[in-house]
């Protein structure tokens, strides 16, 4: 089922007074200024709740802004999701690898969220964080409360993903406790950066399986739950993840992604089309019967493939 989506945001305070069109290209960037200008002519876009089909009205920041953003054509998803576990309180599902979890961005309809409220009718809450590009197990409950409880046993459980790095990992265990901070030498806002100066503690320790050529399949247990924080760790102890654009050994990834999508030679440049991670296993308690609970989400044909082509080539 395709939901209307209607956009509803205040306007940030703003230095000096900015043309509508100007304002939204900037702050909305899937679609351009003349594009925007499109929008406000066929009367699309509200300030709080008046209608403006001038495109250079001014913005000065504290408007309610609102927009159908219907118009918006979102990337291609991969839908092949497996339920690993339901019940009448929540959903185990394996994710795919490109799939984001809630509406983000131009994702409103393909989401995993969606996907769900598709198949059982019904509102579903997702009880953690998984990236779009990381696949594997993640939890849904169907209320609300259920969610919160269900948080409340994931962070007294524990958690097992797998990493795919460049470099040789090392035979004993890893432990890595660097804090997790904005990177502010980045141009990208949200990259975040592990060292000196990070203001949330993190530690995650790391397990090697095998060596594939150059690359290491890696076992990953986070013992906090941070952002991003299996990605930053790996990036700065200098095994970073294939495939990643944001965190990997290739640095202009990310923003040549944004401004040209993927590419052939983009794919040759990261070898794989995804992020090379996978939240693997949970071990809970039930949220209502207090059982010990395992889900686990089988290695991706994409690591498989991946570790055999290295150790052939």
């Amino acid at each position: 089922m395709t939901r209307k989506r209607i956009i509803t945001s205040r306007i940030q305070p703003l230095p000096s007074p900015n043309p509508l069109d100007r304002y939204l290209a900037g702050r909305f960037s899937y679609l351009t200024q003349d594009q925007w200008r499109h929008e406000i002519f066929c009367g699309k876009i509200l300030l709080d709740d008046v209608i403006v089909t001038d495109p250079v009205t001014p913005v000065n920041g504290g408007e309610i802004l609102t927009w159908d953003g219907s118009r918006i054509i979102e990337p291609d998803i991969d839908e092949r999701i497996a339920i690993l576990y339901e019940d009448e309180w929540f959903v185990a599902v394996n994710k795919t690898g490109n799939l984001p979890v809630h509406p983000s961005g131009r994702y409103f309809n393909n989401t995993l969220v969606a996907m769900l409220e598709d198949r059982y009718g019904r509102k579903v809450y997702p009880a953690h964080r998984i990236d779009r590009e990381t696949s594997g197990v993640i939890l849904l409950a169907f209320e609300g409360k259920c969610a919160g409880t269900l948080s409340e046993s994931l962070a007294m459980g524990s958690k097992e993903y797998l990493a795919l790095v460049h470099g040789l990992f090392p035979d004993d265990e890893m432990i890595i406790d660097l804090p997790l901070g904005s990177d502010h030498e980045s141009a990208i806002g949200k990259k975040r950066k592990a060292g000196a100066g990070g203001t949330e503690t993190a530690l995650t320790r790391f397990r090697k399986v095998l060596w594939a050529g150059h690359i290491s399949l890696v076992r990953c247990f986070p013992e906090t739950g941070r952002l991003h924080q299996i990605r930053a760790h790996l990036e700065a102890a200098g095994y970073p993840i294939v495939g990643d654009k944001l965190y990997g050994r290739d640095k202009t990834a990310f923003l040549d992604f944004i401004r040209d999508g993927f590419t052939t030679e983009m794919e040759k440049r990261l070898l794989l089309p995804r992020s090379a991670l996978h939240a693997a296993k949970l071990v809970i308690l039930h949220p209502q019967t207090k059982k010990k609970m395992i889900v686990r989400a089988p290695l991706p044909e994409m690591f498989a493939d991946f570790i055999r082509a290295q150790k052939n080539s």
